[in-house]
């Protein structure tokens, strides 16, 4: 693999102290020296770049979307309290937003109970992938289990090598926001080369909240991260990460 330069904007080796967390953009340690927060937020730069798979640059940068609205009919059930709830999503409109807006590319999360209604709004040559998570089946529910969700993919870079259109990943556990639905790194990683993203492409979180997609884009389009290294207690939000 070619190892590719940093991306516009997105250099830490070229960011103030006063800039804040490459990570999380929260304040630093008084000390000068301090390029992190914290251990956690170090160790998780370290995941997203093993995670991203370094690829030659193209001539021209994408203009790349993803989107993770709450899902239709479960807005106020798990958002309702949050300061940003605004109702629910009417997906036609914002599927056509992102067809309009991002010819380059873009990526919507979805339900599976929704997929039936979603996918038709869809352009064609649009793509279902699944994020499949291995819960067990609580004894309390009857008939199936949904234990995957659908991320649809349009456009992107096709790169080799290819990528599974399937991933088997825990969701995000341990520190961080509570709110429902947080992608782990892992999913993150994987989002990024079902584009074919690169360093030096653009990337719009729609619906960011807890702002983790934002974050791992910001760390694989970094150059330079710094010390890195993994230890013992990493965070195991990524647990489970393999083809499904």
């Amino acid at each position: 693999m070619t190892r590719v330069s940093p991306g516009p904007g997105d250099d830490t080796s070229r960011a103030t102290h006063d800039d804040g967390c490459p990570w999380c953009r929260g304040p630093l340690p008084r000390d000068p020296r301090a390029r992190w927060c914290s251990k956690r937020c170090r160790q998780a730069a370290h995941r997203a770049r093993r995670l991203a798979v370094e690829v030659a640059t193209t001539a021209r940068p994408l203009r790349i979307a993803y989107a993770d609205p709450p899902y239709p009919g479960l807005a106020r059930k798990y958002y309702g309290r949050e300061s940003t709830f605004a109702g629910e999503v009417d997906h036609a409109e914002l599927i056509a937003r992102l067809v309009r807006d991002y010819p380059d590319g873009w990526a919507l999360s979805t339900s599976a109970a929704a997929l039936r209604d979603v996918l038709p709004l869809c352009p064609p040559g649009a793509r279902v992938c699944a994020w499949v998570k291995p819960h067990g089946v609580p004894e309390s529910t009857r008939g199936p289990h949904s234990v995957w969700e659908p991320v649809i993919v349009v456009g992107g870079r096709k790169l080799a090598p290819g990528v599974p259109d399937a991933l088997r990943a825990l969701p995000a556990r341990l520190g961080g926001s509570d709110l429902m639905g947080r992608k782990p790194l892992a999913f993150s990683a994987w989002l990024f080369r079902l584009l074919g993203m690169q360093p030096g492409d653009e990337l719009h979180d729609m619906f960011p909240g807890s702002g983790a997609v934002s974050a791992a884009w910001r760390a694989v389009s970094s150059g330079d991260l710094g010390d890195v290294s993994p230890s013992a207690d990493d965070d195991v939000s990524s647990a489970g990460v393999g083809d499904a």
